[in-house]
């Protein structure tokens, strides 16, 4: 699947949360924001210049990729941050569709989704973006209640 038939497909999926390509696209071909009350989730859909040594089949060729990343909050005090990452990883065994993820050099977490776009469809752009946005609102409400983070 090439890039722009994937843009069209995540574009199409858009009438499902009610929104249109237009309220949604940045900038940058291929880059798009969905807001709601308590999350933002940035979708990226994009062609690498070269394959990534993380790629696991053919890598003579380039894989298109699909991702959503939802912030979610900073870096717990030190005191904190050992017990607060071990949540994460058995928080991550639980996640459909996402993952955490950590910016050790801006101290932020996030959740992510990431495929590529090969066989992309409505439902697997439709499912994703549910399950990050759920799992930002809620899991940004717990991780501040129990570990005093700043929520992003």
């Amino acid at each position: 699947m090439q890039i722009k038939e994937a843009i069209s497909v995540f574009e199409s999926s858009l009438r499902h949360f009610k929104l249109s390509p237009e309220q949604t696209r940045c900038e940058n071909e291929g880059e798009y924001i969905i807001g709601s009350e308590n999350a933002e989730l940035y979708v990226d859909i994009w062609q690498p210049e070269v394959s990534s040594q993380w790629q696991y089949f053919d890598r003579e060729q380039k894989a298109g990729i699909f991702q959503i990343v939802a912030p979610i909050c900073q870096y717990p005090e030190e005191g904190n941050l050992s017990m607060f990452f071990e949540e994460l990883a058995h928080l991550n065994f639980h996640l459909f569709y996402g993952k955490f993820i950590a910016n050790a050099e801006q101290k932020v977490v996030s959740l992510q989704f990431k495929r590529i776009v090969n066989g992309l469809n409505e439902s697997e752009v439709v499912e994703p973006v549910e399950a990050i946005r759920y799992y930002a609102e809620n899991l940004k409400e717990y991780l501040h209640e129990k570990y005093h983070v700043k929520k992003l």
